[in-house]
């Protein structure tokens, strides 16, 4: 994370305060005040995806949530990996899940959408849960090979076929026979990380876990 340690020395962010409003004392990154605007759930979506053995959420989709969320992905403000990435390790260790895996991967970007925003969100996600847990991070193994329309754009039967074939492991051998923590920033219908999930079934990975930071699913 050279890069982006680089950029918070530059932007003076302190880890003794919070990430979010930079305006109080914080604990892993969140101070109490915006704690309070937080809803930790740290539990399972109920969504049957014969690819994975589950999807786990940490905090549900609220208007701070909503708001920081789109801080994070859209206006560069990519050091919120840090307090999002707290909030995926809690919900990792009171599921026991690193106990179970034995690699992380990501959802990929496009290689061209992630040169114009510059990270890839998840993927920041990910490295810092890997870090922290000592786990072994399939960084860009998973590789989405074809450039598809925004996500967030499609209805929910075309999300799905807009996503058909657009992913590719890299080494399958890095694949094969392994328990694998499959991570996403948001899930909202399930095409992204179904899709995910069958491409790393299909490379021979012994079983799959969903994780994203929130879901914006209709309850």
């Amino acid at each position: 994370m050279g890069i982006i340690k680089e950029l918070e020395r530059l932007l003076f962010i302190r880890d003794d305060y919070c990430y979010f409003c930079k305006e109080n004392k914080a604990k892993d990154y969140i101070c109490v005040y915006c704690n309070e605007l937080i809803e930790y759930v740290h539990g399972n979506i109920k969504l049957d995806i014969s690819y994975m053995e589950g999807i786990y959420y940490s905090v549900l989709y609220n208007r701070f949530i909503r708001e920081k969320l789109h801080s994070y992905k859209f206006e560069g403000k990519n050091y919120l990996y840090k307090p999002f990435g707290e909030m995926i390790l809690t919900t990792i260790r009171l599921n026991g899940l690193d106990k179970k895996i034995d690699g992380i991967v990501y959802v990929p970007l496009h290689r061209k959408k992630e040169a114009i925003r510059g990270y890839n969100q998840s993927g920041l996600l990910a490295e810092y849960v890997a870090d922290m847990l000592n786990i072994s991070l399939l960084k860009n193994n998973l590789m989405k090979i074809r450039w598809t329309k925004d996500q967030n754009k499609l209805d929910r039967l075309t999300r799905q076929t807009n996503l058909k074939s657009a992913f590719k492991v890299k080494n399958i051998k890095d694949i094969k026979g392994k328990e694998i923590l499959l991570i996403d920033d948001i899930i909202t219908t399930g095409a992204t990380l179904i899709e995910c999930s069958k491409t790393l079934m299909e490379a021979g990975a012994k079983r799959i876990y969903g994780l994203v930071l929130t879901s914006s699913m209709k309850r």
